[in-house]
């Protein structure tokens, strides 16, 4: 079975999302940042916020509670952006600015494990060769603490934070498997984040699984779909589930390989001047492409599988997807600081807006709940009924566009 990213869909529900689906995002210009700091005349003109800079005023001298500037600023940018109800827009602090930038880096720095959302912290996998193989921590045991801190008392994303660290430096560990406890000790190192995974099926099948859309997985994708195209495949399983999103920019480099030339996606702004349709430059494949998608396929995963299915004939298998049709643009601000706000929809090409619907797959499996997406078959029912689906096409001659 494929290792798969389950720390980083976490570290990317808890630090972007507060609760749902990774982020499609764009990083905003300094441009940006320069414009949006400009105070317009008529807000200061304005009786409303007269009356926050009052407000502001009246809590800082007359207040008998501890208050601080920076307590009272921070409470009125997040009060404005709860105005939105908008759980994919957030003000993000220096701290998670730079967790959001490390989570689609190609490496972070760490011991190389992933591991589970719920209490207690435990070990799902361990990468090879990495400080924690080499100090021979196992699936399945439990972190109880870090540093002398007690995981049990901190949210996984802080305890994750803890083990997070300068390249060198080294972080201590307790460990439980079973009644067993024992402390270890291992120094951080600069851990390689690969995103795409590639292998032959028997039958001439070729498959691919994207974990989420990060800076390199563009390079990565391209690389492993021309190694694939060497061994002359009959057809491709792409394996999208659980696949967050990330960045449109390396969704487009992918579809460039899947999708023929031409539209892949349309972004519509509330200035409807820079709307805008990207497209993918091709050549696309004429092979037969099964895509495998679940509800935890959301944002540039979707696209990507739109783009397949309305464009290259390719099926959807699995289940309804996430639903994500927006995009977001973190727009940095001063003090390392930034806010991640919504400024787009986003339309398949035949001009869907997905947003709390999702893509309907073509052949829809319920995965077991006992059940992880997996590259084997036997274990896997979606990724047999995947199977199936391409081997009928392949009879059947009848595919792509």
């Amino acid at each position: 079975m494929k290792a798969r990213r389950f720390v980083a869909w976490g570290l990317i529900t808890l630090v972007l999302m507060a609760g749902s689906s990774a982020a499609t995002w764009w990083v905003a210009t300094s441009k940006t940042r320069l414009e949006a700091s400009r105070i317009p005349v008529s807000m200061l003109n304005s009786t409303q916020f007269q009356r926050f800079v009052s407000t502001y005023q009246l809590i800082r001298s007359k207040s008998i509670w501890h208050n601080t500037p920076n307590q009272l600023l921070l409470g009125a940018i997040n009060g404005m952006v709860g105005t939105l109800h908008d759980q994919f827009t957030n003000y993000l602090t220096g701290g998670q600015t730079q967790n959001l930038e490390s989570l689609l880096a190609p490496s972070y720095v760490g011991i190389g494990i992933e591991v589970t959302l719920k209490k207690p912290l435990t070990i799902q996998s361990v990468f090879p060769g990495t400080p924690a193989a080499k100090a021979g921590l196992r699936a399945g045991e439990a972190i109880t603490a870090v540093n002398g801190h007690n995981t049990a008392s901190m949210s996984p994303n802080a305890a994750m934070q803890l083990i997070h660290g300068k390249v060198g430096t080294r972080v201590d560990l307790t460990i439980r498997e079973g009644s067993q406890t024992r402390h270890v000790t291992l120094t951080r190192a600069r851990i390689p984040y690969p995103t795409v995974y590639s292998e032959m099926l028997p039958g001439g099948l070729a498959y691919m699984n994207i974990v989420e859309f990060g800076q390199d997985t563009g390079t990565e994708a391209v690389q492993q779909f021309h190694q694939l195209m060497r061994q002359h495949p009959k057809g491709i399983v792409l394996d999208l589930r659980d696949n967050p999103g990330g960045e449109i920019t390396a969704a487009l480099q992918v579809a460039n390989l899947f999708v023929p030339k031409g539209p892949v996606v349309t972004l519509k702004y509330k200035n409807a001047k820079k709307d805008a349709t990207y497209d993918s430059l091709g050549p696309g494949t004429r092979l037969p492409v099964v895509v495998l998608v679940n509800g935890g396929t959301a944002s540039a995963a979707e696209i990507l599988s739109a783009a397949i299915q309305e464009r290259q004939g390719g099926l959807l298998v699995g289940t309804r997807t996430y639903g994500k049709g927006i995009v977001q643009q973190v727009i940095p601000l001063s003090d390392g600081a930034s806010l991640k706000l919504t400024v787009a929809r986003y339309y398949t090409p035949n001009g869907d807006y997905i947003e709390h619907k999702g893509l309907i797959p073509n052949i829809q499996v319920v995965e077991p709940t006992n059940v992880q997406p997996s590259d084997i078959p036997a274990q896997d029912p979606q990724l047999r009924a995947a199977i199936a689906a391409l081997e009928n096409m392949i009879k059947k001659g009848v595919y792509g566009k």
